[in-house]
């Protein structure tokens, strides 16, 4: 626009030299476009930078006045040279507000993604780049392992250190069940209990409190039992139920005066009376002036199966005839000794492995230096899972041996023993079988033990043979009863005093003229 404006300006001085006479219309035209246009008309700029001006040519197009009022109005503003450039800033402001929303766009997440399959994809060259050296990881060195150390075995307490320890707890070895005791407790004098044992009676209650159980042939092919206890309390499951109590023989009265204890029974022999007064046991008879003390009757029950004592009433009774209630000062109990733990050696582990032998399964007073020395070579260690005890054809009890618990449980009269108190069968650590020489005393059938005393007096010593029964073996042993010291010793074949495994024990004095139906197997 600002182009055609300066040609109209040059054409008018043109007409204007040649004394045009439409001088006064091109004048008025051209303040026309000037008022429209809202600028004065501006002088031809500078052709060259020497200052040369060239006039340009005027074009014909615009000599006419009918294309001259064409440029009048909005069209005309728009050809004008400021319409131009408002036009041109418009246009550029477009493109910029274009590209700002290209640009905002593509900043936002797009609610409406494009899938795949909606769009063609269009081949686009992958740069090249050079690609990034890779480090290449320096080797970790390899740890050097630490030296192995081998734990050393924590040595075994010798018997010093145990025996101290122990000590210092204020406790000692039972000189019964080979627990680990106070001192109070080890030193009171046990209770020896007579039991009935016929078929009638059976089962028994208290059984289960003894810490020994004797077994032994009386008259008319039946067996008395008697209980060793050494500690009843009133948390014992016994306390209110013992029995039924039945009649002593004196060899059982014998028995009882190993151990320093209270005999106690219901009825008696005349053997057994004399035995008694010879002996100077102390004991409670059912039949004397304590009887009512000590027992009862369960009336549901035939008589004479039907006494049983109370540990209120024994307490009680030993209160009133002032008994000694603690060892004698010279007490020295020598039936046998116990290894030191449940684990510890016993006399089938020293032989089975005398190399093995640790110093603290053993005492110090059994002076076993060197039990390979003194081990007879033939010396037999048996099988013993089964063992069967026939006194009589009426009395066959039987124990069987359990790998899991390292028991023995008691069978008798076609059925498992159990104590009637606590309806569970007797089990038993160590068994022992005592062979003895044993005969009728007279015509009513009583039976009579050599070494366990007679209305005469005292019997010289006698020693005989037997066997030891633990954890599924047996060996032979040998014992020695000296009724004058109050003695009954229990040893292996080489002469040691025999070592069981703490626990409970059943003794079965058993009667040589029976030996070739004892079974062990």
């Amino acid at each position: 626009m600002e182009e055609n404006m300066n040609n109209g300006v040059e054409e008018n001085n043109v007409n204007a030299e040649n004394g045009s006479e439409s001088t006064e219309l091109v004048k008025a035209e051209a303040a026309e476009v000037a008022v429209s246009d809202g600028s004065a008309v501006k002088e031809p700029t500078a052709a060259s930078e020497e200052g040369t001006t060239e006039v340009q040519d005027i074009k014909s197009e615009s000599a006419s006045a009918s294309d001259t009022t064409e440029t009048a109005g909005f069209i005309g503003f728009l050809k004008s040279t400021k319409g131009k450039i408002i036009a041109g800033a418009i246009g550029v402001a477009v493109i910029l507000a274009i590209v700002l929303i290209v640009v905002l766009s593509g900043g936002k997440e797009d609610k409406n993604p494009t899938t795949a399959s909606d769009v063609t994809p269009v081949a686009t060259e992958t740069p090249t780049s050079t690609p990034i050296p890779t480090a290449t990881p320096s080797p970790t060195p390899s740890p050097t392992p630490s030296p192995t150390l081998t734990e050393e075995p924590t040595p075994s307490p010798t018997i010093d250190e145990v025996l101290a320890a122990h000590e210092a707890a204020g406790e000692m070895q039972s000189y019964i069940n080979g627990n680990w005791v106070a001192k109070e407790i080890a030193n009171q004098r046990p209770y020896c209990i007579m039991f009935n044992n016929i078929a009638v009676a059976n089962p028994q209650s208290g059984t289960s409190c003894a810490d020994i159980l004797y077994e032994i042939l009386v008259e008319g092919n039946i067996t008395r039992l008697m209980g060793v206890f050494e500690n009843l309390t009133e948390e014992s499951s016994c306390k209110d139920r013992i029995g039924s109590v039945r009649s002593a023989r004196h060899y059982y009265a014998s028995i009882a005066s190993e151990y320093d204890a209270i005999f106690i029974h219901y009825g008696e022999t005349t053997y057994a009376t004399k035995k008694i007064k010879q002996l100077g046991l102390d004991h409670l008879e059912g039949t004397y002036a304590e009887g009512n003390t000590v027992y009862y009757r369960d009336k549901s029950i035939q008589a004479p199966h039907n006494a049983f004592a109370s540990l209120s009433g024994i307490w009680k009774a030993i209160e009133n005839k002032k008994f000694r209630t603690e060892h004698k000062e010279d007490f020295i109990p020598q039936h046998f000794r116990f290894a030191y733990s449940e684990g510890g050696k016993n006399s089938i582990d020293m032989i089975e492995n005398p190399e093995e032998m640790l110093e603290s399964d053993t005492d110090a007073s059994a002076e076993v230096e060197n039990p390979a020395d003194n081990t007879d070579e033939n010396e037999e260690i048996m099988t013993a899972a089964l063992v069967k005890i026939p006194f009589s054809s009426y009395a066959q009890p039987y124990l069987t041996y359990d790998e899991e618990t390292k028991l023995y449980t008691r069978y008798q009269f076609n059925g498992v023993h159990i104590d009637y108190n606590t309806q569970e069968p007797l089990k038993f650590n160590n068994i022992i079988i005592q062979i003895v020489q044993e005969s009728n005393r007279d015509k009513n059938g009583y039976q009579d033990i050599e070494g366990y005393g007679d209305r005469d007096g005292h019997h010289n010593p006698v020693s005989g043979k037997g066997y030891y029964i633990c954890e599924g073996k047996c060996i032979e042993i040998t014992w020695k009863k000296n009724e004058a010291e109050f003695t009954c010793n229990y040893y292996t074949k080489d002469g040691e005093l025999l070592v069981m495994r703490p626990g409970k024990t059943f003794i079965a004095v058993y009667p040589n003229f029976r030996e070739d139906k004892l079974e062990i197997q």
